[in-house]
């Protein structure tokens, strides 16, 4: 069973950091939110509220539904994006960190061999940390919190240590406090980017792929 987490976090209250998300990623309309009492709460939400529709069946009538979640741990809010859209958007993660001080992503997918770390500060990026396939990229200078992590050999188990050593808890686990789950629609419309690019049916590998143009179809 592989790991596929998609993370954004910045020390604030949860309820502010919800609330700037979705100012951010304005096309994400709220359909539904409710606070729930534990992760085995959350995963029967979501499989109740999320609907997934392929690239092959995506029309502006048939846009499915997406969930997100999140939560407090200690000082910082944490964001479950599973969809990886959202942690991996540059620029609004960036925008997001004029409005809320240091916001750190991390995304693992072991489907494709692929960690990706960051840190943004005051809009701009400070640090990326990106693992793809065993070769390993940086940018931006190193963090107090990576010493004593094999960084150069940075996977699942290096992430772990890093996200533990920016005050955060086990990156696998979802705790109870304060947890909160919002079901959206992306209202973009995705219907020139399809045809643009030929989208036909997809796999079962390929369902986070759909519709075309979003950013996180390169992980599966």
């Amino acid at each position: 069973m592989g790991i596929h987490i998609g993370l954004i976090a910045a020390k604030v209250p949860v309820a502010q950091l919800r609330e700037i998300v979705l100012q951010t990623w304005s096309e994400y309309k709220v359909t539904a939110s409710e606070n729930l009492p534990s992760e085995e709460a959350l995963w029967a939400w979501r499989e109740k509220h999320e609907v997934f529709v392929s690239a092959a069946d995506w029309s502006p009538t048939k846009r499915g539904t997406t969930v997100f979640a999140f939560w407090q741990d200690g000082p910082w809010a944490v964001m479950m994006d599973w969809t990886y859209t959202l942690a991996t958007d540059e620029q609004k993660l960036a925008g997001l960190s004029n409005r809320l001080g240091t916001v750190l992503t991390l995304v693992i997918e072991t489907v494709s061999a692929s960690v990706t770390f960051a840190c943004y500060e005051a809009g701009v990026l400070r640090r990326m940390i990106d693992s793809s396939d065993g070769k390993v990229s940086f940018r931006g200078e190193a963090l107090v919190e990576e010493a004593g992590i094999d960084i150069d050999r940075f996977y699942v188990e290096e992430s772990r240590a890093l996200w533990t050593a920016l005050g955060l808890g086990p990156i696998d686990s979802i705790p109870s406090n304060g947890l909160q789950a919002v079901c959206t629609v992306d209202q973009t419309d995705y219907s020139s980017s399809a045809s643009d690019h030929g989208m036909g049916a997809t796999t079962a590998t390929d369902k986070h792929a759909a519709p075309a143009a979003r950013q996180w179809w390169k992980f599966w």
